[in-house]
This record gives structure tokens, sequence and C-alpha cells, in this order.
């Protein structure tokens, strides 16, 4: 294994290049902070989680599946067709987010419940029939910090800059749709983000330091559901 590389420098190079995912997460995230401190987070969910409609209830209901584990993990198996390197690489990064948002929840804040287990029937929250939110462990959001570490990963993948802009938003609103749909408070969400987009930099950037041969391989067997048939 060859480390000898500029991780300071690469870094950089990095999120120079996925800027237009980073920044505007970097500005988003710091207006829920600023808000979260002037309003509170139980009052700002609550104003977030009052504006709704019917179209709305089922864009936030299909958006807020984009943030299950099942997502990462069929990332990580395309992955397999780019390089070794890239599905371990985010295999990792799935494994640390999953254990870290775990340890938040379970052990270091487990008295703080979701919105409906605190306000229980004292306030109007908005709900969807057919969805029940849960009730315990709320701190940080799992489905924000898969949604963005597929984003931000899949940013790395892309060249294009609206398409990783795109996948931002994506993320974004997998994120707000956990407020919408009162299983989280905003600083979940927030939590959740800042935990994935920093444990994916990371992990990236170390991982390109490791020089392997067989890292840089791939799956080269490609499924006859993908292949064109030649004409008799």
């Amino acid at each position: 294994m060859d480390l000898n590389f500029s991780k300071t420098s690469f870094l950089g190079l990095v999120i120079r290049e996925n800027r237009v995912f980073i920044l505007p997460f970097l500005l988003f995230a710091a207006l829920f902070l600023i808000l979260l401190g002037i309003y509170g987070n139980h009052q700002l969910f609550l104003y977030f989680n009052s504006y709704h409609s019917s179209a709305s209830d089922f864009i936030f209901l299909c958006l807020t599946n984009l943030g299950d584990g099942l997502v990462a993990a069929l990332l990580i198996l395309f992955l397999l067709w780019i390089s070794y390197r890239e599905a371990l690489t985010f295999l990792v990064i799935t494994l640390i987010i999953t254990i870290l948002v775990n340890l938040f929840k379970d052990y270091l804040f487990p008295e703080l419940n979701r919105p409906v287990a605190f306000f229980g029937t004292s306030q109007v929250l908005h709900l969807i029939p057919g969805y029940k939110p849960p009730m315990l462990s709320t701190f940080p959001s799992g489905h924000t910090a898969t949604a963005f570490s597929v984003g931000l990963y899949l940013s790395f993948l892309l060249k294009n800059r609206l398409a990783k802009f795109c996948l931002f938003v994506l993320a974004f609103f997998v994120g707000y749709s956990r407020i919408y749909l009162s299983a989280h408070f905003p600083a979940d969400v927030v939590a959740g983000a800042f935990f994935a987009v920093a444990i994916t930099l990371i992990c990236y950037t170390l991982s390109r330091g490791i020089a392997s041969s067989w890292l840089d391989k791939k799956i080269e067997y490609i499924p006859q559901l993908f292949v064109r048939r030649q004409k008799a």
C-alpha cells in the first residue's frame, strides 16, 4: 500500500470539483442552524410541518424511500462494475454511518423522542394516512444520512455540474421529507446530513491513497438483461 499523497490538496480538489453539491449543502445547513438558534428545534419543526397538500403528501412519501438502506446497498452493487475500490469505499462509508447513527440514537441520545411521541395530541401534526411515523430514537436522521452519502458519492463519479446539483436537491428533499412526514425534527436532519458529507469526504479521500491494482479491477460480466441480442 502506498499512502504517500497529499490528503489536504486532494481533499481540496474533491471539494472544488463537487462544490455545486457541497456549497449549497453548507449554505442550507447554515440557514437551518440560524433558524434553529432563533426559533428552536420544536417550533421550527411545527412551522415546516404545517405546510402540506395532497400532492406533496404523495411526493414526499415517495421521496423518503430514497433514504432507505436498500438504496445504499444497490449503489454498492452497481459500483462493482466501476471498480472494487469504489464499491468497497462506499461499503465502508455505509457501515460507518450506520454504526454512528445507531450509536447516537441508542446510546448517546436514547431519551430524545420523535415528533409524534414528543408532542402527542397536544399539537396538531400533519400525518399522512397509511404512514405511521416512528416514535423513538430521533437523533440523527438515518434516512437523511443515507440520501446525502449516496448523492455525494454519485456526485464524485459524475462530471456534469447540473447533475451534481440535482443530486444535492434530491438529497435535500429526502431530508425535508423526514420533517414533512413527522418522522424527524430539523436538528436530526441537519446532523444526519453533516455526518454523511463529512464521512463520505474523508473515506473517499483516504481510499484514493491506497495503491492496489486489484482495487482498480471491476466485474467484467454483464448480465444478459443488458446485452443487445444479435438478429439472426
